[in-house]
């Protein structure tokens, strides 16, 4: 466990920072093919920015490791995990990987099927 509060401190704004960009990068992707800010799975629209997605990874990446691993091994996981999900090289901008894309869509579409069940429940 690492005790000194300012490292730990400086490693979730580095994690932090690291979401903001992937969640740019996936907000850039989703306004190109949908020609705005919404993602769309099977006929719903899911408007989105780019704080909701660092917030679907701060939940369900940063959070989930943290709890599994401990503070200081779960940051370390989470910025691994975040770096694998985007490229950059001298050749070509900065884009997600596939995995980056299918982590974050499949985020989405949970979330899509979780409003698409919820408006499919009748109540008598």
């Amino acid at each position: 466990m690492n005790n000194n509060p300012k490292i730990t401190a400086i490693h979730h704004i580095i994690v932090d920072s690291t979401m903001a960009i992937i969640a740019s990068l996936f907000l850039i992707e989703q306004i190109n093919k949908n020609d705005s800010q919404v993602f769309v799975h099977e006929g719903i629209k899911i408007d989105i920015n780019k704080d909701l997605i660092v917030l679907g990874l701060k939940i369900n990446l940063k959070q989930y490791l943290i709890e599994n691993f401990g503070e200081s091994e779960g940051l370390n996981r989470t910025y691994g995990v975040l770096k694998d999900m985007y490229t950059e090289n001298e050749d070509k901008p900065i884009s997600l990987t596939p995995l980056g894309q299918e982590l974050l869509s499949t985020l989405f579409i949970g979330l899509a099927e979780d409003i698409k069940a919820e408006s499919n429940a009748t109540i008598h």
